[in-house]
């Protein structure tokens, strides 16, 4: 009992903090997962399930039921997963490798968001991740009454999100899975070095590599979009539209990756790096990093650029 205790607290304060603090929110409800990743690979199955049981009842009870359906089935298949690739001693799972291990715990978490908004939306017949539209034009005519441009621009943006959604999902089903994985596997490494039990290692982040068929998959959406540009409107248009941002999320992800392996293979110093990083943040660099992306997808640039060898 002594470990599911700081683990249902933790939870719940990430949850808290996730639906109630404005700056903090995301970054608690993309790490709730973690304390029962950790708790899995540290712990029995048998205190992992009473950890998660009573942070259900907790919601359930003293939060609102949704909330506990949204820890059910949004957060726990991600610590699930994850824990199954440590922790059931499959030995299929144990020959799998970090990236393998990474996608199928994606692909889960994708599939029981999925399920999630299904759910939502057939017993309350509205999308749970976007506002009432009513709230949504009230609070931009008390906000912007007085800016029709702005207000304009940002109800034109409303309208596009819903259409976005899928995309936007498979990034943050990416990111959560990305974040728990690799603190999951830092954690229980460096705090519980007697743990044999945790998710097969990532390769280092200047490594990450993705395969070429997305930039395959990013050029056909390029021409779909080119052939049904008079009809943007369509299913098919909007199907085109998140499988573009999704494929430029990837490529600007491997563009990053060789940016940082460049400036090692410089050995930039520590300092140096952070400020490349401050500076990647600011969208001007971000089509340069997807057109590093396609580059090192198309030619793989690392075989190609060589530091300290004579060619």
């Amino acid at each position: 009992m002594k470990r599911i205790i700081p683990c249902v607290i933790i939870t719940l304060s990430l949850i808290l903090a996730g639906s109630s603090l404005p700056l903090f929110g995301f970054i608690g409800l993309v790490l709730c997962p973690l304390p029962l990743c950790v708790m899995g690979c540290i712990e029995s199955q048998k205190n992992t399930s009473i950890a998660e049981l009573m942070i259900e009842v907790t919601l359930f009870l003293a939060i609102s039921p949704a909330m506990a359906v949204y820890f059910l089935l949004g957060c726990a298949p991600v610590s699930a997963f994850i824990v199954m690739t440590s922790n059931f001693g499959f030995k299929e799972v144990k020959k799998l490798t970090g990236g393998e291990s990474l996608l199928i715990c994606t692909g889960a978490s994708i599939l029981f968001k999925l399920i999630l908004l299904w759910a939502f939306w057939f017993f309350t017949g509205r999308n749970i991740l976007f506002p009432d539209t009513r709230q949504v034009a009230e609070f931009l005519v008390l906000n912007y009454g007085d800016k029709p441009e702005l207000m304009d621009s940002l109800i034109r943006i409303w309208v596009i999100l819903p259409h976005v959604l899928p995309a936007m999902l498979v990034i943050y089903a990416g990111i959560e899975t990305c974040l728990n994985y690799s603190l999951c596997y830092r954690i229980t490494r460096k705090y519980f070095p007697k743990c044999k039990n945790f998710p097969p290692e990532l390769p280092p982040f200047t490594l990450w590599k993705f395969p070429v068929s997305i930039l395959l998959v990013s050029f056909g959406a390029f021409l779909m979009n080119w052939i049904f540009e008079a009809e943007m409107d369509t299913t098919v248009s909007m199907f085109i539209v998140n499988l573009q941002i999704a494929a430029n999320v990837i490529m600007f992800v491997e563009g990053l990756s060789l940016a940082f392996w460049i400036m090692e293979g410089f050995k930039l110093r520590k300092g140096a790096k952070i400020l490349a990083g401050f500076l990647f943040l600011i969208p001007f660099f971000w089509p340069w990093l997807i057109v590093i992306g396609m580059s090192d997808m198309a030619l793989d640039m690392r075989e190609r650029i060589q530091f300290g060898k004579k060619k």
